[in-house]
């Protein structure tokens, strides 16, 4: 029964264009012979709903009448077909479905953020994905969902297949707002039959999970409201009834800025750049002596504009989810770059228009206009970086005196991160920037530019420093703004910054030393040849485990020299060689002597190493000793972690690092 039903459905939609007759669905539709059970059976194969078990639900009569409607059906269709065949020119629900899933793939393409959010929540259903046989991409969902709702407003709206192009999208949004009306449109929605292994499955799995079904439809309501926001045509008009004639080339190129179809009235015009970018408001207010309607048009030969890369981003979350490699690779997320006209490329000259808080309007000499949208909010990209560009046309020297607000954000979190436990001295790429910058050099921006060696108008990535710096080469670049109080003023702050950075690098240069260098430096201060056996067999350990490792914080250092100190120590009590000394032999010297030791308190380890120290003859206070100048660096207190004030000294913190039960490294002599 299950099986005939099937067969006469797909033969109805293969004769009747992709579409049911409404006599084969609908209860309340009188034209045609189908009886009650036929239809009931029909929406269960449409809905993807268990069809043998609504025909176990049926008494004999009535699967009898049902089959003998499919058959007078089917033979009517195939009587049909013999006679003038099949149509096989593409459905209404095929050209919904394609639209659609180009629409999704464009708000993926141009918001990024959002394909990343959209596949962490398609994973929370993996138990579904293995129950219900869902596609592994949860595009497919998405594009089946706001296609049945396209088709099914194409409908309403008597939008022809032969030209959809007055399809309005926004008409679909109270469907989404009602996740049961949505799901109402998807069960009745007659998917093509060719599309059975994604849209079955889906149909299912939405049947029986509500919050599914609601999160496709939050995502898709915000895919369908970034689509409209970004229609060139609606960038002046609130509420703007974006249709498929207005965007089917951006919906083509999956691309987030298209130029929109040139009209008389309006010309050629873009949504302005919006993706990643972004623009601090300017913390200064309008230019005294102007009114405040007062429409600027300024001339600029180009903008920096700082943008975040989704691509560096996934780049680095690959890499963070890879055991497998060990020196990380990561780019940086953050760089600069000069704003590119979407429509030919050109990174300028511009013409910026616009009062005070209004939108930004930036005409490209090809003839092209990007616009922000009239309704767009007070934060709004556009309007931070016309008022940006107000400032600067009303007084030049504002490119600089806007710098100096995040140079000294900059160097307050540098301070701040210096009074903490963690800190280990400046960043390696800062230093290398400020070693780099000739500070002698009579004009900083020439001395900027052969530091940092811009990239732009290419994208230039790097840390914030290298960022700042960038834009205020930029800045100083031009004369009216290098000769100005400001510019002298950004000019000395950021020699102050620089040459304070130099300085703490250079307190911190120790840290910076490789670990096996520091060991040499220890061995060249003398000592009996026991002492030195000691240093050369742990120096070889070290060239096979830290030979890369820097000294940074000290632990691996002070392991190394601990195992050399226990080593001499063992040796000499024993009357033998170091190299019969074992790394269980060293690990036993920190172990706790008595049950009352169990804390793991390392007072009584510093006074057993202490003690056994003096029964040798060495005199621990001694300043030409260089067993004693050892003990007295490891005997020092040194922070236990990252956070908090607790102390221990260096030698016990070395071993544990080096031997311990939780050591990364437990090394072998």
């Amino acid at each position: 029964m299950a099986r005939l039903v099937e067969v006469t459905r797909l033969t109805a939609i293969r004769t009747n264009r992709g579409e049911l007759p409404g006599h084969m669905t609908d209860d309340d539709d009188p034209s045609g012979p189908a009886v009650p059970e036929f239809k009931r059976l029909v929406r269960a194969v449409t809905a993807a709903e268990p069809v043998t078990a609504v025909c176990e639900q049926m008494t004999g009569a009535e699967r009898r009448a049902a089959a003998g409607t499919a058959i007078g059906t089917l033979v009517g269709q195939l009587t049909v077909a013999n006679s003038i065949g099949f149509d096989d020119s593409e459905t209404l629900a095929e050209v919904c479905c394609a639209v659609a899933a180009m629409l999704v793939e464009w708000w993926f393409s141009s918001a990024p953020m959002a394909r990343r959010e959209f596949t962490e929540a398609w994973k929370q259903h993996a138990f579904g994905h293995r129950e219900a046989g869902l596609p592994s991409d949860g595009t497919n969902a998405l594009a089946l969902l706001l296609g049945a709702l396209l088709h099914n407003q194409a409908r309403q709206d008597h939008v022809r297949v032969e030209d959809l192009r007055p399809l309005v999208f926004t008409r679909v949004l109270p469907a989404l707002e009602s996740p049961e009306r949505a799901g109402a449109v998807l069960a009745a929605f007659v998917a093509p039959p060719h599309t059975d292994t994604v849209s079955v499955p889906i149909k299912r799995y939405t049947r029986g999970n509500p919050r599914f079904l609601a999160e496709l439809c939050l995502y898709l309501s915000s895919a369908l409201t970034v689509h409209v926001k970004d229609c060139p045509h609606g960038l002046r008009e609130s509420d703007h009834a974006c249709t498929l004639a207005h965007r089917g080339p951006a919906l083509g190129q999956n691309s987030g800025a298209q130029v929109a179809s040139p009209t008389p009235e309006e010309g050629l015009r873009v949504a302005l750049p919006w993706v990643g970018f972004h623009e601090v408001e300017p913390a200064e207010d309008a230019p005294a002596g102007h009114d405040a309607d007062h429409v600027w048009q300024i001339n600029v030969d180009r903008i920096v504009m700082q943008r975040w890369d989704a691509d560096a981003s996934h780049w680095n979350e690959a890499i963070s989810e890879d055991s497998s490699i060990s020196e990380p690779n990561y780019r940086h997320e953050v760089g600069l770059e000069f704003l590119c006209c979407p429509a030919c490329g050109s990174h300028g000259p511009f013409l910026a228009e616009g009062s005070w808080d209004d939108p930004l309007t930036l005409h490209c000499r090809c003839g092209v206009t990007m616009m922000s949208p009239l309704d767009a909010r007070p934060d709004d990209l556009g309007r931070h970086l016309l008022k940006r560009l107000i400032l600067c046309e009303a007084d030049p020297a504002y490119a600089a005196r806007r710098m100096l607000a995040p140079l000294a954000e900059l160097r307050e979190r540098e301070q701040r991160a210096r009074e903490a436990s963690w800190y280990r001295g400046p960043d390696d790429e800062d230093v290398a920037v400020a070693e780099a910058v000739d500070l002698d050099r009579g004009d900083l921006a020439a001395a900027l530019t052969d530091a940092l060696k811009p990239r732009l108008p290419k994208r230039h990535e790097g840390r914030a420093l290298t960022l700042l710096l960038l834009q205020i080469r930029e800045a100083l670049s031009s004369p009216s703004v290098h000769d100005s109080p400001d510019g002298q003023h950004l000019t000395e702050a950021v020699h102050d910054l620089l040459t304070d950075l130099k300085d703490e690098s250079d307190r911190w240069a120790p840290t910076r030393e490789p670990v096996v260098d520091r060991l040499r430096t220890w061995q060249t201060e003398g000592g009996p040849q026991l002492w030195q056996d000691a240093w050369a067999r742990t120096l070889a350990m070290a060239e096979r485990y830290f030979a890369r490792n820097r000294v940074g914080e000290g632990r691996i250092a002070d392991g190394c020299a601990g195992v050399t100190l226990a080593q001499y120590l063992l040796a000499r009590e024993a009357d033998c060689g170091v190299e019969q000394i074992t790394a269980d032999d060293v690990r036993n010297l920190t172990l706790p002597s008595d049950k009352q030791e169990a804390d793991q308190d390392p007072a009584p380890v510093m006074l057993r190493f202490a003690e056994r120290l003096k029964a040798l003859g060495h005199d621990l206070d001694a300043a030409d000793d260089p067993v004693a100048r050892l003990w007295q660096h490891l005997a020092t207190d040194r922070a236990t972690g990252t956070f908090g004030d607790q102390r221990a000294p260096a030698l016990t913190l070395g071993l544990d690092t080096l031997l311990g039960d939780r050591s990364f490294y437990r090394v072998r002599l």
